[in-house]
């Protein structure tokens, strides 16, 4: 550690952490001379189409002279600095600003769809690979955007477990004025991905179609924060489903176990008893 003119100590930064999705990043001050000058550097194999689909304006707007020019970190595909002791904009926020970097750079290609639609104007499908066998594809209509996840279940009871979940966003539509169109299919694509190059089809795909209407469009922050956790949303509450069953099932084994020992007789030996006339008998 050393001390800088104010008299405070600066410590070495070098922290490795993740986000989901497969996003690593790594926040230093490698740099011995200036402590107070920290580096954020993000990895994720899709920030270099988020880039090119309005990523690169959006975290210029956001970030400014932060963002570094090219080449980032190596290892890294972005990278911004700053100086800790004069941060830019307002100082109780920056950390929050800071925090936001994923969602910054996955609502680019949204805002870029949004925008269009809102105009009465189609876009092409973007692709955003953002996982390992699964995707995001936006496509935008006039008035309206179509979202589709391409999600792969390891496991074939989690496809189960999410189309009874998803079928309750169904039924929900019913009651709840405006809300999204949603739709579930497995192991075949939704026709709005026919001919899109590089979808992945088959056993143990899944894909969930949400249709959002101009009153989403126009909320597009809401909108975007929302959908963006979409997929995690969905996986922690399979997740919790799983558990609540594995839950009840010991319950009722439980409950079985209780029963049978009170089915079990008490008496496990041969009792002695004594005739009228006084000879011994042993029941058996």
């Amino acid at each position: 550690m050393e001390k800088d003119p104010s008299g405070e100590r600066k410590e070495v930064l070098d922290v490795v952490f993740a986000d989901f999705d497969g996003v690593k990043l790594h926040m230093s001050n490698q740099n011995p001379e200036q402590r107070n000058i920290v580096t954020l550097s993000v990895a994720w194999k899709c920030v270099k189409d988020l880039l090119k689909n309005g990523g690169a304006e959006d975290i210029k707007a956001v970030y400014g002279n932060m963002v570094l020019a090219a080449p980032a970190e190596q290892g890294y595909d972005l990278s911004l600095q700053f100086d800790v002791d004069n941060p830019p904009g307002n100082r109780e926020k920056f950390p929050e600003t800071l925090s936001l970097l994923k969602r910054h750079l996955l609502a680019a290609p949204f805002k870029k769809v949004f925008q269009a639609a809102e105009k009465n104007q189609a876009h092409p499908i973007l692709t955003i690979a953002y996982r390992d066998d699964e995707a995001i594809y936006i496509k935008g209509e006039p008035e309206r955007v179509t979202v589709v996840f391409s999600i792969m279940f390891k496991d074939a009871g989690d496809q189960v477990y999410a189309r009874i979940f998803l079928k309750e966003f169904e039924d929900g539509r019913k009651s709840i004025s405006n809300a999204p169109s949603v739709a579930y299919s497995s192991k075949d694509a939704p026709g709005e991905l026919k001919g899109v190059p590089g979808v992945k089809e088959g056993e143990g795909h899944g894909f969930v179609t949400w249709v959002l209407f101009l009153n989403h469009i126009k909320n597009a922050d809401k909108t975007i924060n929302t959908i963006q956790t979409f997929r995690n949303y969905l996986h922690y509450h399979i997740k919790c489903y799983k558990a609540w069953l594995n839950n009840r099932m010991r319950m009722k084994v439980e409950a079985f176990l209780q029963v049978l020992n009170r089915a079990r007789p008490t008496d496990t030996g041969p009792k002695e008893k004594k005739t009228f006339s006084g000879k011994t008998h042993v029941r058996k």
